[in-house]
């Protein structure tokens, strides 16, 4: 199972084409990843070097990201070059057995940190791209992962865990 499945799987993420962006499209950008830090071991099966493309728009000092394999996410900027997103999604990880969801309730979040070229549209831009796992806790969380571990058949070594990449891209 890729990175990319695994993050849609996880927070049930809407996989396809695009829609169009609010505010003023910058474009469409190839994206190549090189992951750093996989705690989370190779059966996640995080590529590297990792390509694919994103859109992004700006409405105001509202930054838009969306990529080719995963739903939009917005920020405020920092600046005119500077934006950090945070996403957290929690979705159940375990399969559904006679109608019956299992217990674990996985939490991902995604941290996305970019230097865009000064240029508008920017020409190009640089940062990070990290997806953390772990297992939901709350009052009402009844949660149970260990059955998502990789010593019991799962994607993770262990939870929680971060994948992370350095990022960069150009324009198309």
């Amino acid at each position: 199972m890729t990175l990319a499945a695994c993050v849609t799987a996880a927070t049930a993420l809407s996989c396809g084409p695009t829609s169009t962006l609010p505010g003023t499209a910058l474009g469409t950008y190839n994206v190549v990843g090189t992951l750093g830090t996989n705690t989370c071991g190779s059966s996640l099966g995080a590529p590297s070097p990792w390509n694919f493309t994103v859109q992004m728009s700006e409405d105001g000092s509202t930054f838009y990201w969306a990529p080719s394999t995963g739903s939009q996410l917005s920020s405020t900027m920092a600046s005119s070059t500077s934006v950090s997103i945070t996403s957290v999604a929690t979705a159940n990880a375990d399969p559904t057995e006679a109608g019956v969801e299992g217990p674990c309730d996985l939490q991902s979040t995604t941290a996305i940190s970019l230097t865009l070229a000064a240029n508008s549209p920017p020409s190009s831009f640089k940062g990070t791209l990290t997806y953390t796992f772990t297992a939901a806790t709350g009052a009402s969380s009844t949660t149970d992962c260990t059955d998502q571990l990789s010593a019991s058949g799962g994607p993770y070594e262990t939870l929680p865990c971060t994948a992370s990449y350095t990022i960069s891209a150009t324009h198309q």
